[in-house]
């Protein structure tokens, strides 16, 4: 059997495939799960006007919900490896997305995201939780019995066969639809309650629910809901066959994602893209498109496959922060040289931008990034005409070995900034650790090309080093970037960024360097809201290169 975005078979290595083109593909497929929702807006005058097509992938968006959702709520989380039976295990291998929810984790990993929550106000004014202890699936009923006069009481009708876990997998397009399929999987030790309990909550809101539109069938102690009896039955015996967790590619994407969190997700990007190839026209795709103007259907496929192959991600929290972690796996990712990002920039920087090895990245994909530009290569080599600059060696120069760009704004003038834009009261600067005689070479054409176009660079604020160039708006804040600094050393940095020390590109926004500028906001913020900003320490991200993958860390943390 052949998998989801694998041109190999299971035994091979998912990651093994040709060289291919870089990053900045066309933006992948919606994440799975959406699928069943799609029909909402045609069933605002309930179920029963619905046809029996929407109606059955509306039911089963409806039963996702009731168990998926939850109103402002916080859910923890507990790994995907824990004990008994889990949704991967029950939902086919041929799967090309999933998603995952654990509804009642542990004690300690929810009160890890409840601690981190209640630094906001405005979380606790939105929902009203003060209190770890909370079962979400209660609030959940209760706001859905209220909203739409459903007679459902959480104890009796939900509680006594309501199981901790949830899960929802898009399946390939079968039949004559020509779109993909979904299946939920409800964790219950009670098949004909949870049964009764969905059939009927389906049927609130005036509407009588059609047990026939929406198919069941019960597996290693879960509920697959779907739109069809017939398509639940296959799916049933699919898993029983071979499950998601028996998918190479998936298994993988998940090892390499390591806690799961909160909720997690995967997809198949190629699968992805075969799945929904009918809306690549809206890109300027086709099949029968030739030249080098547009490209084809198969060079989008390889593309996204060479870029998105597979797509795992993860909201995780811990008391200090919130995480979404990812892991996207292609051909198009090398692992750099050297070690990490060097943060040596003052302490108090408001914002840090900083790349490893770009240069050296820029050179390794630099072909495969040709190849996703219609007419790329020929447009660059009438630059190259023109100017005299040779690419890609310029370019990863003027990026080098070690990239920093950083900007002061705790001097910040605020009445400047709101009335005229005037950004003159922010220091900013970039770094270059670069080849320096290369560098030389490669100012002096670029003086020549700016003096013959009538802009010279004569007083742009560009000094040259020993071992790179700094560009910077003042020459004390120059004289800072070249003094360096810890940044690196900090704990916002440290707990904002992941792995700090290994990361081959950062993102930093330290928000308390910036809380002055609240002021600016007068009273137009209110206590909840002022007190919730306040609340957060920084935002960062990171990014680490490995063969055949890219790992990705985006946090909000607090003090």
């Amino acid at each position: 059997m052949v998998y989801p975005g694998s041109p190999t078979g299971p035994d091979e290595q998912p990651g093994e495939q040709p060289h291919g083109a870089g990053p900045g593909p066309v933006p992948p497929p919606p994440p799975p799960a959406t699928q069943p929702l799609a029909y909402l807006d045609d069933a605002e005058a309930g179920p029963a006007i619905v046809p029996r097509k929407r109606r059955g992938l509306l039911a089963g968006g409806i039963a996702a919900a009731v168990l998926l959702a939850g109103s402002g709520g916080v859910f923890a989380w507990q790994a995907l490896d824990g004990g008994g039976t889990q949704p991967h295990d029950v939902l086919p291998a041929d799967a090309i997305g999933y998603v995952r929810l654990d509804l009642d984790p542990s004690a300690g990993q929810k009160i890890e995201a409840f601690r981190f929550l209640q630094n906001f106000p405005l979380f606790t004014e939105a929902t009203g939780i003060t209190d770890e202890n909370v079962d979400l699936r209660e609030r959940f009923i209760d706001e859905l019995a209220s909203a739409t006069g459903c007679d459902i009481d959480f104890a009796t009708d939900v509680e006594p066969w309501a199981g901790e876990r949830v899960g929802a997998a898009m399946t390939p397009a079968a039949g004559d639809s020509g779109q993909p399929g979904y299946v939920v999987a409800l964790q219950t030790g009670d098949e004909e309650a949870a049964t009764a309990a969905i059939d009927r909550i389906l049927g609130c809101g005036g509407a009588e629910a059609e047990s026939e539109g929406l198919g069941h069938a019960y597996v290693d102690g879960y509920l697959l809901v779907t739109d069809t009896q017939e398509n639940a039955d296959t799916y049933a015996d699919a898993a029983a066959d071979s499950s998601l967790a028996d998918n190479p590619e998936f298994a993988l994407a998940m090892d390499q994602l390591g806690e799961q969190g909160i909720a997690s997700a995967w997809f198949s990007g190629a699968a992805m893209f075969d799945a929904f190839d009918g809306s690549a026209s809206a890109f300027g795709i086709g099949a029968g498109a030739s030249g080098n103007d547009v490209p084809t259907m198969d060079d989008a496929r390889e593309l996204i496959d060479e870029t998105y192959r597979s797509v795992a991600l993860s909201v995780r929290f811990d008391d200090r922060y919130a995480e979404l972690a990812g892991v996207v796996t292609g051909s198009s990712y090398h692992a750099l040289d050297g070690g990490g990002v060097n943060a040596s920039v003052p302490d108090d920087t408001s914002f840090f931008l900083g790349a490893h090895d770009a240069g050296q990245y820029v050179r390794d994909n630099w072909d495969a990034s040709l190849e996703s530009l219609p007419g790329g290569g020929d447009m660059l080599a009438e630059l190259e005409a023109q100017t005299g600059l040779v690419l890609p060696d310029d370019l990863a120069t003027l990026l080098g070995d070690e990239l920093l760009v950083a900007a002061d704004a705790g001097s910040a003038d605020i009445d400047a900034l709101a009335e005229s834009g005037d950004f003159s009261s922010i220091d900013i600067g970039a770094r270059v650790v670069t080849d320096p005689d290369a560098f030389a070479d490669l100012w002096e054409r670029l003086q020549g090309l700016a003096a013959d176009a009538g802009a010279p660079l004569d007083e742009l604020p560009l000094q040259t080093t020993d071992d790179g160039f700094v560009l910077a708006t003042s020459e004390d804040y120059a004289a800072q970037l070249l003094d360096g600094g810890g940044l690196g050393d900090t704990d916002a940095y440290r707990t904002a960024v992941a792995d700090a020390a290994d990361a081959d590109s950062v993102f930093f926004l330290n928000i308390d360097t910036l809380e002055h500028l609240l002021d600016g906001a007068g009273d137009s913020l209110g206590e909840a809201e002022r007190q919730s900003i306040e609340a957060v320490q920084a935002i960062g991200m990171a990014m680490h290169y490995n063969e055949g993958n890219m790992e990705l860390s985006l946090r909000v943390t607090t003090d």
